[in-house]
């Protein structure tokens, strides 16, 4: 073998290992924990979907959690402006539209009760929990999400996701599985 034949397959090598470390997703949770009494090892990561932009238009942020092998997406949203009331029945639908055109579905684990509070103005606070299986998880994390969708009682929450959240989301996905 040539020289420069030696030399070009040690830099196209070179540059193989340099693409894969620079694509190596690094991830960070909200929490990794072992619990000290049950050993299950927790990991949560979150996503915010959008601020509060001075509108009653709710806060909303998405997450992921694995509890040793269980897998769960958290939803929380935040209407601003006034309290309401009203709990959210268990099995409540939770819908995403992935890039490639297929919506994923997600249900409640319980009913949801709303936490109510005054920090500088009025808010209600909607945190649920939906069980969600590694097929979905890989779904998600391999199609982008571009819209949202869940009942929050009498109201909708439903946001076009950009092709930047989206990308968080998939990446939450993606890391939730490690």
């Amino acid at each position: 073998m040539k020289k420069t034949t030696k030399i070009l397959t040690l830099g196209i090598l070179f540059l193989f290992v340099f693409t894969l470390q620079l694509s190596a997703q690094k991830c960070k949770f909200d929490t990794n924990t072992i619990d000290p009494i049950t050993n299950e090892v927790k990991k949560k990561n979150k996503v915010f979907i959008n601020n509060y932009n001075g509108t009653n238009k709710p806060l909303g942020e998405i997450g992921f959690e694995k509890i040793n092998e269980n897998y769960f997406l958290v939803s929380r949203n935040v209407i601003y402006g006034q309290l309401t009331k009203e709990i959210l029945p268990k099995n409540e639908p939770f819908k995403m539209k992935l890039s490639n055109g297929e919506i994923v579905t997600v249900y409640s684990q319980e009913e949801c009760i709303p936490v109510e509070q005054i920090v500088q103005s009025i808010e209600t606070s909607y945190i649920r929990k939906f069980d969600i299986d590694v097929a979905t998880l890989r779904k998600i994390a391999e199609n982008p999400p571009t819209f949202i969708h869940a009942n929050l009682g009498s109201r909708v929450y439903e946001r076009e996701i950009s092709s930047k959240i989206g990308q968080k989301i998939a990446n939450a996905a993606a890391c939730i599985l490690q």
